[in-house]
Formats: C-alpha cells, sequence, structure tokens
C-alpha cells in the first residue's frame, strides 16, 4: 500500500484540484446525468470556483501519494461534504477515509458541539458513504439535474 499524506489545499492548487474531480466524475458519475446536471456540476468544479471558496475559510484537504494529487475532500458549512473524489487506480485503499477522518476532526476542533454530519452522496458514492457510517435520510432526489442521496452521520 502506498504511503497516503494528507495536506491543507493551499492557493494555486485549484487546477490540479479540478483536473482529479473532473476524471473521476466523468468516469464514474456522469453518465448518470443529463447534460443540465453535469453542466452545473462542471460549473462548480471550476477551478476559479474551487479557489474563490476557499478564500474565506480553508475547507478542502488533499491526499497525495508522493507528489500524485490521488484525493480531495471540500467541506462546506463546517457539516456537509461538498465533494469527495479519489482517482480509479487508488480507490478500495482507505484514502477517503483518511480524508474524511481529518476533516471531521477539524470540523470538531472549530465546532466543539458538531453533532452530525451531511452529504448529498451521488448514486455512484453510496456504498461508500454507508461505509463510512454515513445512513440514508430520505429517497433519491434530484435538483439541477443532479442525482443525490440525503445522508447523515451521528458525530459521536
Amino acid at each position: 500500500m502506498n504511503t497516503v499524506k494528507i495536506e491543507v489545499y493551499k492557493k494555486g492548487q485549484e487546477v490540479i484540484v479540478y483536473q482529479l474531480i473532473k476524471r473521476v466524475y466523468d468516469e464514474f458519475v456522469s453518465f448518470d446525468y443529463s447534460d443540465e446536471g453535469n453542466q452545473f456540476f462542471y460549473d462548480w468544479i471550476q477551478p476559479s470556483k474551487i479557489a474563490s471558496r476557499q478564500e474565506n475559510q480553508v475547507n478542502i484537504l488533499l491526499a497525495f501519494v508522493n507528489i500524485e494529487l490521488v484525493g480531495m475532500i471540500e467541506i462546506r458549512d463546517n457539516k456537509n461534504i461538498s465533494l469527495l473524489f479519489v482517482d480509479k487506480i487508488f480507490q478500495g485503499q482507505g484514502i477517503a477515509k483518511k480524508l474524511f477522518k481529518k476533516a471531521l476532526k477539524n470540523c470538531i476542533k472549530r465546532d466543539p458541539k458538531l453533532d452530525k454530519f451531511y452529504v448529498h452522496a451521488f448514486p455512484y458514492s453510496t456504498e461508500i458513504y454507508k461505509k463510512l457510517g454515513f445512513k440514508e435520510t430520505d429517497i433519491m432526489q434530484e435538483q439541477f439535474g443532479i442525482k443525490y442521496l440525503p445522508m447523515e452521520i451521528d458525530i459521536i
């Protein structure tokens, strides 16, 4: 197994973050969505939008193997997973779990009373979130052409 190093996003890394997300999304997620949904998502992950979201509070963690970016997580509102992606050849190695645990630790440090964490999971990713301990809170939904399953986890 490769040694994974988790680092905080730094300004200037938005292009490699975008490239990772788009590559994984295109292979595993995009076929499930309409053109409207894909366009909405592609707009959300534009490098300029990633950088802009990080100006107020850096909430992206990156996973590297050597110098290669292999995973990322973005947290919104200190309690929602906005993005969680791991490169295809590194999936199944616990990288998503490491990213989530580190992000959760950071969120609890900012808000010690944090009691729940949320995600709108892509259909492809629901099993991954279940392995992380998330439970379904509703049925599959769709907004802006994006299908998602609302899920949450209790923070103990």
